[in-house]
């Protein structure tokens, strides 16, 4: 058996990252709702808690149960990887924008393409 000091040492690392981990889960908690514009008091009543509760998961100060993290996930649409911090790919909202301006520049291109295809036929006609 292990002496008293090494169980505690170890008990208290786990907590302290089970703690990192609720105050990440609340980063990015906060994070998404800030993307999303919503006030905790909208996010909490959409999830049927309290603003109150939506405060203490933001905060790191409780972890939201697994049926609320799938129920803000849906709400911000984004994979339940975002919140546990998991996900590689980059969810912000100018990550997305860029995506967004690249597409519209190739349709654009195509467009310009099609409006000079179609003057060109008029012509041979």
């Amino acid at each position: 058996m292990r002496p008293n000091g090494i169980n505690d040492l170890i008990f208290r690392q786990e907590e302290q990252r089970k703690k990192d981990i609720t105050r990440e889960l609340g980063i990015r908690i906060k994070m998404a709702r800030d993307e999303a514009r919503m006030s905790q008091l909208k996010v909490g009543v959409s999830l049927g808690v309290s603003d109150k509760t939506i405060s203490g998961y933001e905060a790191g100060r409780i972890a939201p149960p697994i049926d609320k993290l799938i129920q803000l996930a849906d709400l911000f649409k984004k994979p339940i990887t975002f919140f546990l911090g998991s996900d590689p790919r980059d969810y912000k909202v100018s990550s997305r924008l860029r995506a967004v301006e690249v597409a519209l520049r190739e349709i654009r291109k195509q467009l310009q393409e099609i409006k000079l295809l179609s003057q060109n036929k008029n012509l041979d006609s």
